[in-house]
């Protein structure tokens, strides 16, 4: 989250109109493969991948893109498919509509916002469905007694 917000608010300031229409294509690419019921993991990595590249630095784009080929491994697909499902990617299709949409206006602050808003939006669906662990009861254990 800290390299992502941060790359869209230098995106904000950085970006021509060539590379918001790049992002714009990125998402028209999700919706597609949205739209074909298909999880939309294509069009989500060259969104983000377009926003690490304005930046212009090739060990940012390493990082980015290999923290986003790991997060998209073959157990994150099996998991993926348990948990995400074609409206939970509608939102965050709309959410990335959020972070360039500010890119495009050149606000640098709400390109921040926005790109932290869809990490963490992003984070709760996948995780809402997990069981949460049950809290072991609180107080002192009765002393065992031997006969």
């Amino acid at each position: 989250e800290v390299i992502e917000c941060e790359l869209a608010a230098r995106a904000a300031l950085s970006m021509k109109a060539p590379q918001v229409r790049g992002l714009r294509e990125a998402i028209a690419l999700m919706q597609h493969e949205a739209d074909q019921g298909q999880l939309p993991t294509q069009g989500d990595r060259l969104f983000h991948v377009r926003i690490v590249e304005a930046a212009g630095n090739a060990v940012l784009t390493r990082v980015v893109t290999e923290l986003y080929d790991e997060r998209h491994n073959p157990l994150f697909a099996q998991l993926g498919s348990h948990f995400e499902n074609v409206d939970s990617w509608q939102l965050a299709i709309a959410e990335h509509r959020a972070v360039v949409d500010a890119i495009a206006a050149h606000d640098a602050d709400a390109a921040r916002m926005a790109m932290s808003r869809h990490l963490t939006q992003s984070h709760d669906r996948f995780t809402a469905s997990w069981r949460q662990p049950t809290a072991a009861p609180r107080g002192p254990r009765k002393k065992e007694t031997t006969p």
